[in-house]
Formats: C-alpha cells, sequence, structure tokens
C-alpha cells in the first residue's frame, strides 16, 4: 500500500471547505478527517489559519470560541514542523510564502490552493500545485 499523501493547504481552501458543505475543498477536509491523507502545519501556518479564520468567523457562522478547538482538531491529524531551514522568498505576497516553504521544506506531495497563479513561481521551483479537485483525483488513485 503506497503512503497517504501528504499536503499543504492554503488557507483559501480551507475558508472554502468551512463555507460549503458542496465541492472539492470540503471533499478535501471530509477525506483529510478519514486519514486518506496528511495535512502539513507549520506554525506560521496555523497562525495565517487563525487569523483569517477569526476575522471571517460570522461569515463562516462560527463562534470565536470555535476556532482554536478546530484548529486543534487540525494540529492532531497534522503532521507538524516547528523549525524549519529558512529559505529565500519565492512569492510575490509574503503571506502565501509560509505555505510555499513548508511544501518546498517538506517535499510535500502537493499544495493545495485556489489560487494557481499566485504559486507559479513555487510550481516552477519543483512544488507540485494544485487545485482541491486536482488533489481529489490523485487520492482516487492511491486509495
Amino acid at each position: 500500500m503506497p503512503p497517504k499523501p501528504r499536503a499543504v493547504m492554503d488557507t483559501n481552501v480551507l475558508y472554502s471547505a468551512l463555507r460549503s458543505r458542496i465541492g472539492a475543498s470540503y471533499e478535501v477536509l471530509r477525506r483529510l478527517r478519514a486519514g486518506e491523507w496528511t495535512l502539513l502545519l507549520s506554525n506560521t501556518v496555523v497562525t495565517e489559519y487563525e487569523e483569517i479564520l477569526c476575522r471571517e468567523a460570522a461569515d463562516l457562522g462560527l463562534e470565536p470560541a470555535e476556532i482554536g478547538p478546530l484548529l486543534d482538531g487540525f494540529c492532531l491529524l497534522a503532521e507538524r514542523h516547528s523549525r524549519l531551514e529558512p529559505r529565500e522568498p519565492m512569492l510575490p505576497d509574503a503571506d502565501d510564502e509560509a505555505f510555499a516553504q513548508l511544501a518546498a521544506a517538506t517535499r510535500a506531495d502537493a499544495l493545495l490552493t485556489h489560487n494557481l497563479a499566485q504559486y507559479e513561481p513555487a510550481r516552477r521551483l519543483g512544488i507540485p500545485v494544485v487545485t482541491p479537485r486536482e488533489f481529489l483525483g490523485t487520492l482516487r488513485v492511491s486509495a
């Protein structure tokens, strides 16, 4: 049996999954909870998740008190990385850099995002940048 894919999930995928139970982003999250793939996390990525979820809590139908336990759940499912070697920035948007750096440092099988164009420089460096739908296709193949 091949190892489970390991992936970094951009905040926009998490936001989409929490906003609607329809679509590839939600299915990616459901498959994470089912143990079909491994989420890669760093402290910086968790902080980014927290910032966006707190800011968008009302839009997502979340109470502020629900965000900590939600993030704790992701941390329990994840392969956590707290000490990453500093690398030269590769993206024009500093907010996206933590995701690309984590994917590069951990040799992730994928970086999941809805914003492929923003991560094009990372893709040129060999980081597999895919949409949630594309990632689901790889899960079906490896399952």
